[in-house]
Order: C-alpha cells, then sequence, then structure tokens
C-alpha cells in the first residue's frame, strides 16, 4: 500500500529543502565576497581602483571619479583572449572637508593600506598567475603609495604581481624622486603631508606618481589651491591617458 505523507512529513521535507537552500545561498555569498580572486574564476588581470576623500563606494565601482575613467581607459584596450575583473577598494576614505571627520584622516588610510595589501596577498595565494594593476586618487594615492612602500621595504614577493601603478594626488608626493615623478608639477613643491621617500627599484620601474601644478594637495597650500585638485577634466584626461599606457605596457596589452 502506497504510503501517504503525513502533514509532519511535508513540514521536515520543506525544512530540509529550506537547509539546502540558505546553505547553498551562503556558500555563493561567501564566494561572491573574494571574487575575482577565486581559484575557479580567475582573471588574466585584475584593476584595483583606490577611491579619494569623501568619494561615495556605490558609484563609479567604488573607485571613485578620477579613478574610474582610468579603469574604462584599460578596459577599452583588453586583448582577445583576456580578461580584466575590476575591484573597488572598500576603506573608509574619509571625508576631509569636515572638521569633525578629518581627524579620522589617519586612520582612514591605515585602514585603506592594511585592506590593500590583504587583497593583493588574497588574489597572489587565489590567483597566482593574475597580474594586478593599481590606480589612486588624493587619499587613495596616499593609500597605494603607503602600501607600496611597506611591501618593498618587507621585501614581500607579492610585489611581483603587481604591473602597474598610476597614482594621482598623492598628499606625500615626491618631487625628487625623478623614477615616479609625473605632470607638470612646480619641482619647488611637494605635498601637503611632505615628501614620502624614493620608491624602491621593486616597484618604481612601473609605478607613475602624477601631479598637477597649483594643486594644493600634491604642491601644498603656498603653491596652489584644491580647485586644481582635478585629473578627469585636466588637459582632456592626458596624465590618465598616461597612467593607462603605463599599465598596458607592463601587462603586454
Amino acid at each position: 500500500m502506497k504510503r501517504v505523507d503525513t502533514a509532519e512529513d511535508v513540514r521536515r521535507g520543506t525544512r530540509r529543502r529550506l537547509a539546502v537552500g540558505f546553505a547553498a545561498i551562503a556558500t555563493w555569498l561567501a564566494l561572491s565576497a573574494i571574487a575575482p580572486a577565486s581559484g575557479w574564476a580567475c582573471s588574466t588581470a585584475e584593476f584595483i581602483g583606490v577611491r579619494g576623500s569623501g568619494e561615495d563606494y556605490s558609484t563609479n565601482y567604488g573607485m571613485g571619479a578620477t579613478i574610474k575613467p582610468l579603469y574604462d581607459r584599460v578596459a577599452a584596450h583588453v586583448p582577445s583572449g583576456k580578461t580584466l575583473a575590476r575591484y573597488g577598494l572598500d576603506y573608509p576614505a574619509v571625508n576631509v572637508t569636515q572638521w569633525w571627520t578629518a581627524w579620522y584622516y589617519p586612520f582612514s588610510v591605515n585602514t585603506g593600506k592594511a585592506n590593500l595589501e590583504n587583497r593583493l596577498h588574497n588574489d597572489g595565494s587565489s590567483c597566482p598567475s593574475m597580474k594586478i594593476v593599481i590606480g589612486g586618487f588624493s587619499q587613495g594615492a596616499h593609500v597605494v603609495g603607503d602600501a607600496m612602500e611597506e611591501l618593498a621595504n618587507n621585501n614581500d614577493s607579492i610585489l611581483g604581481h603587481v604591473y602597474g601603478v598610476a597614482i594621482y594626488g598623492d598628499p606625500r608626493f615626491s618631487k625628487d624622486d625623478h623614477a615616479t615623478a609625473r605632470g607638470d608639477y612646480d619641482p619647488n613643491h611637494w605635498g601637503i603631508f611632505g615628501e614620502r621617500n624614493n620608491y624602491s627599484s621593486l616597484i618604481n620601474n612601473r609605478l607613475g606618481d602624477w601631479c598637477r601644478i597649483y594643486d594644493a594637495i600634491c604642491q601644498g597650500f603656498n603653491a596652489g589651491d584644491t580647485a586644481h585638485h582635478e585629473y578627469v577634466q585636466y588637459l582632456n584626461g592626458a596624465f590618465l591617458d598616461q597612467g593607462a599606457s603605463l599599465m598596458r605596457q607592463h601587462l603586454g596589452w
């Protein structure tokens, strides 16, 4: 005789199906959190963008209004058969125009530096053949520059995965680092937080540090103003073109 399911049987079956469904969703979310740096979905290259102070993480791929166009310039020239993933670095990018949040700036930069280094190490571990390029603007440039300095000082092998770095308006811009300094900056002025040390030879041959003349952030307030702290429209985005060219050159694209 055919067995007829009771109401309790139906409830147990429903609970089992729901449990399996929730487990599948949880697994998908966990994998999505690390994409594209997963062993089964590795791209040829990844572009990591680091936005500037106060820029919204929910727009422009989380990269900010300056770095998203840099990404677009690289993405427009991906060769056939190659793939380029994108990732906007998640970090506070605190708004420095408000006094009640500006004091948080050092912590924001340090958080960004740690998150970027973690991302690089996770990428290198999950996708050992994937090439990485990095762009940063303003506070994002500060984050990227500090991370490159720290990794080089530690002789970290992850730098071997980094194929190109383009930063703009770095508050620690060094006019004396002739291997990396780019742009039409005044050589008598430097970043508002002082000059960083010259970049190591472990990274300086594929890193460009662009500073616009009269940009108060990378030239100091005694040499400019914040109205010039802009790279998207300036010279029709020529500095972004140069950064994208640097990245494509080292990617072999």
